[in-house]
């Protein structure tokens, strides 16, 4: 038929693990713990502040102001001489007069340094308004109720803080930001100017924002024989153990408004597990597949209904799963579902010097589901059954492993610029000091211990993919026969496990237009033996 419309068919996905306990055998758990984690997660971060020359958080208000500390919002001062010290340093070291330039125009575009979204709001409204300054937006700010009275915090804390409060409350909720607008102007018309150009500043700032990162990531910056960019390092990291054709792109990085220092990973679908989920119907479907491409009929996908928001449970003999659509499933998850592409999305308020090292974290997740996803797609063959469970990956071990790999790989960089390690070197540590049992704390302290057992990285990557789903059966892995044998008939430990499975029927769809037509639903009921009916 010359007019058939494409036709595809979304194979039926159980998402989630089902086991409720994580059981860390014991000789593993005591080799991570012979050093308290806590102790080691401490003493790095007190070096690193120590280096860097700023003084470190403990305690208290380590648990309390760590997310206003790495956005530049606690000891404002402090960290933006460091800041500068550090971006001084790095503009000294940088091997190219291009790239030196680039620089240049991003972090010191008019001979002031740039170093955080703060500062970028405020270099984007000078612009409009040269004489304008943070002061300018006290008085409505103060009438308004989203200053606190002057003498509780520094003014060069206080008032950046407010504005970025009020730029989250903007991209967050449209009806609270248009009361707190209108009490703005009736607060001081003249000073609800000022306060809503430097508003307008930290929207245009995103942009600034997104420029820094991607500098630091893709620009060859860094000094030296195995220098380059940050993306160099992270690449040769992964095709020496997965070879040239494992693909290790840099991700999209986009910024979104979190309201605190927040970075997720936005996972893609890897080519081989896509010729797996979604099959052509009919030779429109080819057509269209060829002439838009994967990414675009992912993107599609969002236009799928929602179906019932009601809580649909689907019980069978061995387990419970929740039913849910593929848009509902994208929007309900920080991490997305089925994304076109790998992305980041960071809070922009995250300054961008601590934040690499964030980037870098998410960046590992991105990759080794990659990796997991391709392995599992490469099992399956070409006989593909009608309805997938995806592979999931314990979170102790996800964790544990992007910690230790981004310390890893940015090892020869943090060594020089210590700065670039603190935002995560902090969270660790407070998180530490929260309970032993978190799961990037405890996880670290796991995969650290692993690694120090083997002789190559290489090893450590390839088993932890290996055993993502049940890290339990590490310990009787060949390689590791003789490691942490003064530890044997140690107690092990059992830590929960969160547990969820939801199942997203299989879909049938035409596409018209750009958007997609449901044909049929259809739900395969596991039997919990492997097999469908």
């Amino acid at each position: 038929m010359p007019n058939e419309l494409p036709r595809f068919t979304l194979r039926q996905l159980i998402l989630g693990g089902n086991q409720a306990e994580l059981r860390i055998p014991g000789a593993w758990l005591r080799a991570a713990t012979s050093i308290p984690p806590e102790s080691l997660a401490s003493q790095a971060y007190r070096k690193a502040a120590s280096e860097i020359g700023i003084e470190p958080l403990s305690g208290n208000l380590l648990a309390a102001e760590r997310s206003q500390h790495v956005m530049g919002l606690y000891r404002r001062a402090e960290l933006l001489a460091a800041s500068q010290r550090t971006l001084l340093a790095i503009e000294t070291a940088i091997p190219s007069d291009t790239t030196r330039a680039r620089f240049h125009r991003i972090f010191r575009p008019r001979g002031q340094w740039v170093v955080d979204l703060h500062d970028a709001a405020l270099a984007w409204a000078r612009a409009r308004a040269p004489n304008i300054g943070w002061e300018a937006a006290r008085p409505a700010l103060t009438g308004a109720h989203w200053l606190a009275p002057r003498e509780r915090e520094p003014e060069a804390e206080a008032l950046p803080r407010a504005l970025y409060g009020l730029a989250v409350l903007a991209a967050t909720d449209s009806s609270a930001f248009a009361a707190a607008k209108a009490s703005l102007w009736r607060s001081d018309s003249a000073s609800a100017a000022a306060a809503l150009l430097l508003l307008n500043g930290y929207t245009e700032g995103q942009h600034w924002y997104a420029e820094a990162l991607n500098f630091f990531l893709r620009q060859p910056w860094v000094p030296g024989a195995r220098g380059g960019s940050i993306q160099d390092y992270v690449r040769r990291s992964w095709t020496t153990v997965y070879g040239a054709r494992f693909e290790a792109p840099l991700p999209r990085i986009e910024t979104r408004w979190f309201g605190y220092p927040q970075a997720v990973p936005q996972y893609g679908v890897p080519r081989k597990l896509f010729e797996r989920l979604i099959h052509p119907e009919n030779p429109g479907a080819l057509e269209w597949l060829e002439r838009n491409g994967e990414p675009d009929l992912l993107r599609t996908l969002r236009w799928l209904p929602q179906g019932d928001t009601s809580l649909s449970l689907l019980r069978t003999r061995t387990e419970t799963l929740r039913l849910t659509t593929v848009s509902r499933q994208s929007r309900e998850s920080l991490n997305g579902f089925l994304e076109p592409q790998d992305a980041i999305a960071i809070d922009p308020g995250y300054s961008p010097l601590l934040a690499v090292s964030a980037v870098v974290h998410e960046w590992q997740h991105l990759l080794f589901r990659r990796r997991q996803l391709e392995r599992f797609a490469g099992a399956l063959g070409n006989k593909v059954p009608p309805m997938l469970r995806l592979p999931w990956i314990q979170p102790h071990l996800a964790e544990g492993f992007a910690e230790w790999s981004s310390e890893r790989i940015l090892a020869p960089v943090t060594r020089r610029w210590p700065l670039l390690a603190l935002g995560e070197l902090e969270k660790r540590a407070d998180l530490n000091q929260r309970g032993t049992e978190d799961q990037h704390a405890l996880g670290y302290a796991l995969v650290r211990a692993l690694a120090s057992a083997l002789p190559d990285p290489s090893q450590t990557m390839d088993l932890l993919v290996r055993h993502a789903e049940d890290p339990a059966g590490i310990p009787r892995e060949p390689a590791l026969r003789g490691a942490w044998r003064s530890y044997r008939g140690a107690p092990g430990q059992k830590l929960r496990s969160p547990t969820f499975q939801v199942l997203i029927p299989e879909v049938t769809f035409t596409i018209d237009d750009g958007f997609p037509d449901v044909v049929a639903t259809r739900i395969l009921v596991p039997t919990g033996d492997g097999a469908n009916r």
